[in-house]
Formats: structure tokens, sequence, C-alpha cells
């Protein structure tokens, strides 16, 4: 019988969804950097890396809530905004986690084009500073490095808003973003004009919620489809007026997908509606859809189930995957990544 053993992951993929698995190794309290034992081997880094994190915009104290990891690799050097999650997958959290995500119009940031997610730019501007010197580090240290962002959850659209900065403000143009399960981080307009020398890619995962935040336009489409045919408003008022707030703001996703099935297979064009309609399946803790069209428009009640809630944030976890009922990970991301070598070597 073999022994399990760490190991870097066999994709650039792999390598830079390890890197927001070690993201997430730098502490809330004092900022310092853990490493993830198989997450931090599967990124291979040739040193240390470094990490960077601040409070919430506008307070010197209090959890160390936005974060980066900088370091070098033998793909170059990798840049990993950490996400948040939301404190517990209960009703009362996702509706507050929902109304901050959503709850936010799109703000111009000179020199980047269109317009942001104003919370996403705040976040990125508490950690700025601090990540542009240690990339400059590292370039200076490798001059010839390529340059990777990624980042997973909000670090998705820090990441976003990260690389065209630094292309914009810095000239520093990364060789690649790569998102996993961001958030909109920008209007059209913003999207439309984003550096094209930058290749861009965004993982979702089936039934992560997550990636249809902040609304679209298609989003409020889809809805009100939807809505013709049952009474969601009125069992979900909060979601219902934060979603009409939002209208018109134009957020966008950014990148090329990558979706990854319920199956684990990586496909480029997934079916948006049906995407939806599975997530509010689970959620409601239906046995399909039509059942739940039928009772919903039958003027029926509906609530959202704890073990609908679970398997949410379990397709929204980045990690390998677990059956621990404490931390429920699907594991579609590593999957889609190729980072599934990492979480069981032999």
């Amino acid at each position: 019988m073999s022994i399990p053993h760490p190991m870097i992951a066999p994709t650039l993929f792999g390598r830079l969804a390890c890197a927001c698995n070690c993201a997430y190794g730098i502490s809330t309290k004092n900022g310092t950097y853990t490493p993830p034992a198989i997450y931090d081997a599967g990124v291979g880094w040739k040193q240390p890396p470094v990490a960077v994190s601040a409070p919430k915009a506008g307070e010197k104290f209090g959890p160390r809530i936005n974060a980066c990891l900088i370091g070098l690799n033998g793909d170059g050097i990798i840049v990993a905004f950490r996400g948040t999650l939301p404190p517990a997958w209960t009703v009362a959290s996702l509706e507050d986690w929902w109304q901050d995500i959503v709850d936010s119009a799109p703000i111009a940031a000179p020199p980047l084009p269109g317009k942001v997610h104003e919370g996403f730019w705040q976040a990125l501007e508490t950690l700025w500073a601090d990540v542009l010197a240690a990339v400059h580090d590292l370039k200076a240290a490798n001059p010839g490095a390529r340059v990777f962002v990624t980042g997973h959850s909000k670090g998705g659209p820090l990441a976003s808003i990260g690389a065209a900065r630094l292309a914009l403000a810095s000239d520093i143009f990364a060789d690649q973003l790569v998102t996993f399960a961001s958030p909109h981080p920008g209007d059209g307009d913003f999207v439309e004009h984003y550096p094209g020398a930058i290749p861009v890619v965004r993982f979702e995962n089936y039934l992560d919620i997550v990636p249809f935040l902040p609304p679209t336009d298609l989003f409020f489409s889809l809805i009100e489809k939807f809505l013709k045919e049952t009474d969601f408003c009125k069992h979900f008022p909060s979601i219902c007026n934060a979603a009409k707030k939002a209208a018109h703001w134009n957020y966008q996703p950014l990148g090329e997908l990558y979706y990854v099935t319920d199956g684990h297979a990586v496909v480029h064009e997934a079916d948006a509606y049906y995407r939806l309609l599975q997530i509010l399946v689970v959620l409601l803790g239906y046995s399909d859809v039509e059942k739940m069209k039928q009772e919903l428009g039958a003027g029926q009640s509906a609530q959202v189930t704890d073990s609908g809630l679970a398997r949410i944030g379990a397709a929204h976890c980045i990690g390998c995957r677990s059956n621990n009922p404490a931390n429920l990970c699907a594991g579609g991301y590593m999957t889609g990544a190729d980072g599934d070598p990492v979480c069981a070597p032999g």
C-alpha cells in the first residue's frame, strides 16, 4: 500500500486552484500565513509566499477580512486573492450576504474602464500598496517571470480588478487571469473594455449561486420567466427587493466560461435558466423542477431547507471533496481544474 504524500498539481489551473486554497491559510486575526499542507505543496512554491491582509475598508482594527498571497512557483509569479464565505449557510446569513453583494451600485474607478463593484474596489484598496510592492519585488528578482492572477469567491472580482489595475496603472500585464466561483466584478463597459492582452478564464460550478451575483440583465430576464409560473417573491421578498434595486446596473461576467457540470465535466456553454432552476430546486427541497413550479404556482408555501443550503455551500467550496458534515465540499472546482491528484495522492 502506497503512503500518501504531497505533490505538485499537474496543471496550471490545478496549481492556481491550490494557490486559492492557500490564501485561506492567511489568518483573519493577525495576517500570518499557515501553509495548508496539500495545497501549499500543490502550488510548488519556490520560496515562502508573502501574505498581505487588512481589515474592512475604513477600519484600522478588526478581523483581516481582505487578504492576498503573492509568491513564486515554476509557472511564475502567482497573485492569489482570498475569498470570504458567509459565516454559516443559514437563511438569515444567505439573505444578509446576498444583500451585501447585490446592494452595491458600480462606481467609476479610473484608470479602469467602465464601473466596478464599490465593495470589491474598496476591499482591493486596503491591500493594493502591499500587493503591488510584493509583485514588484518578485519581478525585480525574477525579471522574466510570468504573472498569474487568481481568486476564489470574493477573491475573484478582486483578482479581476487587480489584474486590470496592474496592467493600466503599473504596466504589468498578467499572462492569465483565472477566477473560481467569482461574483461579477463590474458592468458591461468594464467587461467590454477590459485589457485585451490579458486572457481571462472563469470557473463556475454546478449549483453554485455566487457566479450569478450581482444580478445581470440576463438574470432578471430569467427571474421574470420564472415568476410567470410561480409566486417566488411572495416567499422571498427580501431577495426580490434587493434584486429589483440592482436592476439596470448592468453587471456582467468576465472571461471565458469553464463550467463544471454535475458530472464534473468541463464545458464552455451552459444554459443559465437551467442552472438557476436547479439551484432553486435544491434550495427549496423539491424533487424536480416541474413539481417546484406546480406547487409555487398554486400558491403553496416554500422554505429554504437546511440540506439545500448545505449543498449550495458545498458547491461553492474550492477545496477537495469532503463529506464531513461540519465542512461539506463538493470538490467540483478542484476536479474542473484537474487538481484531484493533489486531493488523493498515493
